[in-house]
């Protein structure tokens, strides 16, 4: 092969490079379609990009830059496709994809030049070898990158402007790096094929460490987002309850005075109607004294707060309930865990158009050695469940949802699980906490 040649990287360089550099994103996120239909839309991929490089093989400059858009459709749609990704985050994770593309066929058929520069004896087979061990290094460190980026943060949401800061790094690298291409007598362009070639790796390369730097920003960003948001519903759910806490303390003490009016007074009437009425009004007290009356002074202050509200909006509230078993749990938990459970439930139900179906339970009981706590509620919407617990089914995602990672995290704090499910139109939330000798 002559210079000239070699200065032009081979399209199949790319093709590989590219599929396998969205292989490497699609297999390190959550997918949407079967494992089966991955490997065709990565073999379908493949082929694709194969014959368009080979199809578009030394096209003119005035095609150069359309001929690039169409890859990047290509790659774009074969994500999106692939992977549970919003068009903004397929748009974030395809500009990735692009530009780890471009730089491993770049670094790759850099590393061929200059072997065979240095061999004339440099045959196909060594070229082979070459690219399997460059592109095998290269995207199995990028694989491992990227599934480091997906710990702690259970999905990525990305804005309009965190996308269109990716596409400016981008095309800004891509442009940098193949100005030689374009124009060798430029004031930034190399004139010699190796130094062409060494500007446009390390600019990809700069590319690459820019953009992975930047998803490590976007991403402790939405981190202490989502920290702040789960410790203001937390305070807020315990807020909730010592204010519900402090009304009844108000409440109870009225009733208790009114106890002992009633007796006096039913000392002192003389007709019997007085008597009825009166025995009547006592019997209505001594059921408010025992309704959640549970043996925990937190969740009975959220029953009361919420059962008020279920009674509201016409739901009709069962429970069965030992509160003893939660006292190894802090108080500001259980208001948070019990609260949300109960929120997420109200909400539900109360898109229920026939009241007979505004139906909530909720039971606390011990099994062996773990607290079991169950949420039941009517749901006839038909929900999506990732992970074990329901999507939100709000328009934005990125401001709702949080009283689901709230319940998650007050649960694996304590070591415990928590599994939701929906059947014949009932939903249904499970926990289970240990609670194996928490006292030492």
């Amino acid at each position: 092969m002559n210079a000239q040649e070699l200065m032009n990287t081979p399209g199949y360089y790319y093709a590989i490079a590219y599929t396998l550099s969205s292989i490497v994103i699609i297999y390190t996120h959550e997918h949407k379609i079967a494992k089966w239909k991955i490997v065709v839309s990565n073999v379908v991929q493949f082929v694709l990009l194969m014959w368009f490089m080979q199809w578009t093989h030394g096209v003119s400059k005035t095609l150069f830059i359309p001929a690039i858009a169409v890859i990047v459709a290509i790659l774009l749609i074969h994500i999106y496709c692939c992977c549970r990704f919003s068009w903004r985050e397929t748009g974030f994770y395809c500009v990735k994809a692009f530009i780890n593309g471009e730089f491993a066929s770049s670094f790759c058929w850099q590393i061929s030049y200059y072997l065979c520069e240095k061999n004339e004896r440099y045959v196909p087979v060594w070229q082979a070898l070459e690219m399997l061990i460059v592109y095998a290094v290269i995207f199995v460190v990028l694989f491992f990158i990227e599934r480091s980026l997906q710990k702690d943060l259970e999905e990525l949401h990305i804005t309009r402007r965190e996308l269109l800061v990716v596409i400016v790094i981008a095309t800004a690298v891509f442009a940098v790096s193949n100005l030689s291409y374009l124009d060798q007598n430029g004031l930034f362009s190399g004139r010699l094929v190796m130094d062409i070639f060494i500007i446009r790796t390390l600019v990809d390369l700069s590319g690459m460490a820019v953009l992975y730097a930047y998803h490590i920003q976007v991403k402790e960003v939405q981190l202490r987002f989502e920290k702040n948001t789960l410790h203001n519903i937390m305070d807020m759910q315990y807020q909730n309850y010592q204010l519900s806490k402090e009304s009844m303390d108000m409440v109870n003490q009225k009733y208790h005075d009114l106890k002992h009016q009633i007796t006096l007074l039913k000392a002192e009437a003389d007709s019997g109607k007085s008597v009825q009425y009166l025995e009547k009004m006592e019997h209505e007290i001594k059921v408010y004294e025992t309704q959640n009356k549970t043996g925990n002074q937190v969740l009975d202050a959220v029953l009361t707060n919420k059962a008020l509200l279920c009674q509201k909006e016409g739901i009709e509230l069962k429970f069965m309930i030992d509160g003893a078993l939660l006292a190894f749990m802090e108080d500001m938990d259980i208001s948070a865990l019990f609260g949300n459970m109960l929120d997420n439930a109200i909400e539900s139900v109360c898109r229920q158009k026939n009241q007979e179906k505004r139906l909530i339970g909720l039971y606390v009981t011990r099994e062996k050695q773990f607290l079991r706590i169950r949420t039941e509620n009517y749901c006839e919407e038909k929900l999506e469940f990732r992970n074990g617990l329901p999507v939100t089914t709000k328009a934005d995602k990125h401001l709702h949802g949080y009283g689901m990672k709230s319940i998650r995290t007050i649960v694996e704090k304590y070591g415990g699980s928590a599994v939701a499910s929906q059947k014949n139109n009932w939903f249904e939330l499970k926990i289970l906490i240990p609670v194996i000798e928490r006292g030492n």
